[in-house]
């Protein structure tokens, strides 16, 4: 039994999962020891990784102890749509060893920049097409299709959203966040973010889907998309010149295909003279979760997660 299959058969037999939503995401697996599948138990502490803490974090407050979601990491986000197949094929073979209500299941996924194929026979083929018909300027276009199990962000990654000027107040609490020497300036970040686009391999070599996406967001339409210096470029001349709410258009149209993720790694705690630092990594992953926290309380309107818990909440 394989790492896969064994997360498959730990999720189905968790009395926790009971008439409960299931949230897959993105993050670690746990090993398989001997051939043998961990248990239910072992994968509790999935919901302590760090991807799965930072989702449980972002459901909003007014559920809190009302049949909160479980989330369970699976890997990259062709093993999270593998993962999502195959609990439903298992559940269907024997539902009586199976706690899955198959109708509470869903799964949340990076949108990043390689398109991935659903699974087969989901309504939509690929994560661009859920995309564009979840989103429109990066929030949600209209009441979702009730056909939607499987859910993209609204911006390339999750860190993206540790960036928008909306959750810079989550960061007020504790030790200050440095970037590159200096206190952390969400707008410094920006520019970074914009200028590494010039390296980035990869946009250049999915420049079409770069440009399509940004065809989907009112900044894209600003923005000068035939190379990822280009890109950049544009990006950072309309921004010098943008007020507020042009500024949120065309960073939103940013965040959709420039990585925040590389950036975020230089985050560190604020360095302070004769005394000890506090890890950089575990300091990043309770900004994080501050950032959650803050999304927790958001309305639906206000942000795109918020959003996707709003879409649950009655399905609960």
């Amino acid at each position: 039994m394989d790492d896969q299959q064994a997360l498959v058969a730990a999720i189905l037999r968790s009395p926790r999962i009971r008439n409960r939503i299931v949230v897959l995401c993105e993050g670690d697996v746990l090993a398989v020891r001997d051939g043998r599948p961990p248990s239910p138990q072992m994968y509790a502490r999935l919901e302590r990784m760090p991807d799965a803490n930072f989702y449980r974090a972002c459901v909003p407050r007014r559920w809190q102890n009302h049949r909160l979601p479980c989330f369970f990491t699976c890997g990259g986000r062709s093993q999270v749509l593998s993962v999502f197949a195959m609990l439903r094929t298992k559940h269907l073979e024997d539902p009586a060893a199976s706690y899955l209500t198959p109708d509470k299941l869903y799964a949340i996924i990076d949108l990043d920049l390689h398109v991935e194929r659903m699974p087969d026979g989901y309504p939509w083929s690929t994560t661009e097409d859920v995309h564009a018909a979840l989103y429109s300027d990066g929030a949600i276009a209209a009441a979702p299709d009730e056909r939607h199990r499987i859910w993209v962000t609204a911006l390339i990654h999750k860190e993206a959203f540790f960036v928008l000027p909306g959750v810079e107040a989550a960061w007020a609490h504790g030790l200050p966040p440095f970037f590159r020497g200096a206190p952390l300036s969400l707008r410094v970040v920006h520019s970074a973010v914009s200028e590494r686009l010039k390296e980035d391999v990869e946009l250049t070599e999915r420049l079409e889907v770069v440009v399509e996406r940004l065809r989907r967001f009112s900044g894209g339409q600003r923005l000068v998309c035939s190379s990822g210096q280009a890109l950049g470029s544009s990006w950072r001349a309309v921004a010098e010149h943008a007020d507020e709410q042009e500024y949120a258009e065309i960073l939103n149209a940013l965040l959709a295909v420039a990585k925040v993720k590389p950036l975020w790694s230089e985050v560190v705690p604020e360095p302070k003279l004769g005394m000890p630092s506090p890890d950089a990594a575990f300091f990043r992953d309770q900004l994080a979760l501050n950032v959650a926290a803050h999304i927790a309380r958001l309305e639906p309107h206000e942000h795109p997660l918020a959003s996707f818990f709003d879409f649950l909440a009655p399905r609960r």
